[in-house]
């Protein structure tokens, strides 16, 4: 009897990779007969679905894949011996029955799955005159073993494709995809047949040694090719998704960055909340604790802590999406706007959402109502999962909500409650939702399965983190401590001071720690005297910095402190630097003005007023305006004020920029003025100044070109330097994409 021929280790190992990772992928209640599953069973299989009453009208000529069955028959007769003593053999043809059963259930996917099957035949025609002296040939073997991984690579995509959620939604934008990979599959075992040919023939040996090589090549170049043409193409789909929502995600990067900048030189202050059971629960994979308001009081550390969860979850390769609602960016805080910047986190994560959205979506131009985005939010939730039959998790976060107008408020919590309300189903996507937000909150009192971390409750954990923050602070003005003669003793006893002061509040510690640095002591005594005659609310120590700045002022100087805190408060968006300063300059309305405001004007408000990395100036917390709206502040500043302001400065900087670009003025004195950064604010200007303009109107009920108002002058005066300067043609506006603003009939 002759011996059986050896087998190549290279050839087992690829066809046991590529067994162990279709047996990943195939679910254990899936794939539990195919170990005794014959290719006769599956033939029979494909003969029932055609005979099934449902799918007599539609699903006939099954025997289409009768030359696949005849193929896998003489091939497995071939590669036996290479699955010898292993469970590997039926799954060349056992997942076919399952693929098919499922896929029935929609004619157009079925019809596909089976024109890719019937191509596999081709490929194995050639098994049936195979004679048996090849076998004991390696290199032949490893033909024969990658024949064996193309063929299961095609079943995992096909499993993959019909078994993830929402694939009878996603069939027709995300065929292409698939079809794709089939095809690349397809023509692999194609140019693998070919091997087999030339092997097969002794006169071909250095040929086919030389073809073997090349395909090799080939396979490497057209895998990277088909990465390289699907991320691209996702890429640009991506890039149409953004512009059809109109959303920039900048603000929301410049957002984060700038409240984790406020933590990154203070490690370890915010690593007590993971420790937190309720947060805890709320990390974990299983459907417990599906809601979870953060609630906390002005100055608490509520965004702080938000971000530190977030880079914690994605360092954890937990999938998670945010958004943070500010008065910095007063887009932020627009319910659709929320909706479009999760949105946006959540096609990006999948490639067939994305081809989803942007045939359904963006070629089929549906306006982004908010209806529309709730619709959507809905199904890329509920389409998330491309694992078969396996649940997805997915963590939102949303801070700052209290924020944002009630109504808004409201409509939010009614979505978050309609998700969670969902049952948690195998192949569904589980969201869970963290919300930060001050209480009390009408709003919040409405979500429904939510559990509640107070940190007012959680005085312990934030006195110790506090403790670390002034420990640091402390130690950066070490020098100065040194010269008053105070040893270590004396420095934690201020820090315990300080922190029992603090009471909880982040924000009150760092308020006393700048005013430590910013005032002159003789003694430690003399510090932990000032400490204690601190007021202990946040509106009197406000109060008190106010105070401060303004005791030795002029009314003058008071007025252009109040212009100062309104850009902060109330522009658009937040102003670098420059842009800050050449706004300042326009505020009074002189187009003439040819001298920047000096950058010591905002050293004034250097307490309650900080530059960001971004060079943008901002408040050091948001409770600095409710304090400045409010009836105790002793420079109260009023938003239609320095709305009507605003508006001035915009048209006067245009203006000015007619006045200078737009005339026969000296060349080199154009580029003094851009190089000092006067018309910096050019660009906020252009893009905001017909907002302050209909917003006066519809104030006003109409614009009245005789109104003594300065914004009125100012406007009428730019409309007859335009109407007699040379300008370029305008563009036609594509009035199916936009909805005209309500408020253009103010102006008639």
């Amino acid at each position: 009897m002759p011996l059986k021929p050896a087998v190549s280790a290279l050839a087992r190992n690829t066809i046991r990779t590529a067994y162990d990772e279709l047996d990943r992928t195939i679910t254990p209640g899936d794939k539990r007969d195919f170990g005794k599953t014959t290719l006769q069973h599956v033939r029979q299989a494909a003969l029932d679905i055609e005979n099934q009453p449902a799918a007599r009208q539609s699903l006939r000529n099954m025997r289409r894949l009768m030359p696949l069955f005849q193929g896998l028959e003489h091939y497995s007769k071939v590669v036996d011996i290479l699955c010898n003593g292993t469970p590997y053999l039926p799954w060349i043809w056992a997942p076919i029955t399952l693929i098919l059963r499922i896929a029935c259930e929609y004619v157009g996917a079925f019809e596909q799955i089976i024109k890719g099957y019937s191509s596999i035949a081709e490929s194995l025609k050639r098994f049936e005159i195979l004679s048996d002296a090849f076998i004991g040939n390696q290199e032949f073997q490893q033909t024969l073993a990658v024949f064996y991984a193309d063929i299961l690579e095609f079943h995992k995509n096909a499993y993959k494709f019909v078994r993830r959620s929402g694939w009878k939604l996603m069939f027709v934008t995300s065929w292409g995809r698939f079809e794709r990979k089939f095809n690349n599959i397809l023509e692999d075992l194609n140019r693998h047949g070919s091997l087999i040919d030339k092997e097969a023939s002794a006169r071909d040996i250095a040929e086919a040694k030389k073809m073997r090589e090349e395909i090799r090549g080939w396979r490497e170049e057209s895998q990277n090719q088909l990465s390289h043409d699907e991320k691209e193409q996702s890429t640009k789909q991506f890039e149409a998704i953004a512009s059809w929502l109109k959303i920039n995600e900048s603000d929301q990067l410049a957002i984060f960055d700038s409240i984790t900048s406020e933590v990154s030189e203070y490690p370890g202050t915010c690593g007590w909340i993971l420790k937190n059971q309720k947060v805890s629960s709320w990390l974990q994979k299983k459907p417990d604790t599906p809601a979870l308001w953060l609630q906390g009081s002005a100055g608490t550390g509520k965004s702080v802590l938000c971000t530190q969860l977030v880079k914690f979850m994605k360092e954890a390769k937990m999938f998670v999406v945010h958004h943070f609602c500010t008065y910095r960016y007063v887009s932020s805080t627009a319910y659709e706007q929320i909706l479009k910047s999760l949105i946006l986190q959540l096609v990006r994560e999948d490639g067939d959402l994305t081809a989803h959205v942007y045939e359904a979506y963006v070629l089929e131009k549906k306006s982004p109502t908010a209806t529309a985005l709730e619709q959507l939010f809905h199904t890329l939730l509920a389409n998330m999962s491309n694992q078969p039959s396996q649940e997805e998790y997915a963590w939102v976060i949303i801070d700052g909500l209290d924020e944002c107008e009630l109504d808004k408020q409201t409509r939010l919590i009614r979505l978050i409650n309609q998700v969670t309300s969902k049952p948690s189903l195998p192949g569904s996507t589980v969201c869970k939702f963290l919300i930060a937000s001050r209480s009390p909150s009408n709003a919040l009192q409405n979500l429904r399965r939510k559990q509640t971390v107070s940190l007012t409750d959680e005085k312990t954990s934030l006195h110790g983190a506090i403790g670390q923050y002034v420990r640091e602070r402390l130690r950066l003005l070490d020098t100065r401590l040194r010269q008053l003669g105070i040893g270590q003793p004396e420095i934690e006893e201020i820090r315990n001071v300080i922190v029992t002061k603090a009471d909880g509040m982040f924000l009150y510690a760092r308020l006393v720690m700048d005013y430590l640095a910013s005032n002159i002591f003789y003694s430690g005594d003399e510090i932990k005297q000032s400490v204690n005659q601190l007021p202990k609310m946040l509106a009197e120590f406000y109060h008190k910095i106010l105070t401060q700045i303004l005791i030795q002022l002029d009314p003058r100087s008071v007025d252009r402190v109040r212009c100062i805190l309104g850009w902060v408060a109330f522009a658009k968006r937040p102003l670098q630097k420059l842009e800050f300063l050449s706004a300042i300059t326009f505020s009074p309305g002189d187009p003439k003005v040819d001298i920047l405001a000096p950058q010591y004007i905002l050293d004034i408000c250097g307490t309650l007023v900080e530059e960001r990395r971004d060079s943008t100036l901002a408040f050091i917390h948001i409770s600095v305006k409710e304090f400045l709206q409010s009836p105790s502040s002793n420079i109260a500043i009023h938003k239609q004020q320095a709305l009507h302001e605003h508006g001035v400065a915009t048209v006067t900087c245009l203006l000015s920029g007619l006045r200078v670009f737009g005339s026969q003025f000296p060349e080199q004195e154009k580029f003094l003025r851009v190089g000092k950064g006067l018309h910096a604010f050019h660009v906020y200007a252009t893009e905001y100044w017909t907002e302050y303009l209909l917003s006066h109107a519809a104030r006003a009920e109409g614009l009245d070109t005789a109104s003594p108002a300065l914004l009125m002058i100012l406007a009428r005066q730019l409309a007859e330097a335009a109407e007699g300067s040379s300008t370029e043609s305008v563009p036609e506006h594509d009035a199916g994409t936009s909805q005209l603003d309500e408020r253009l009939s103010n102006l008639w």
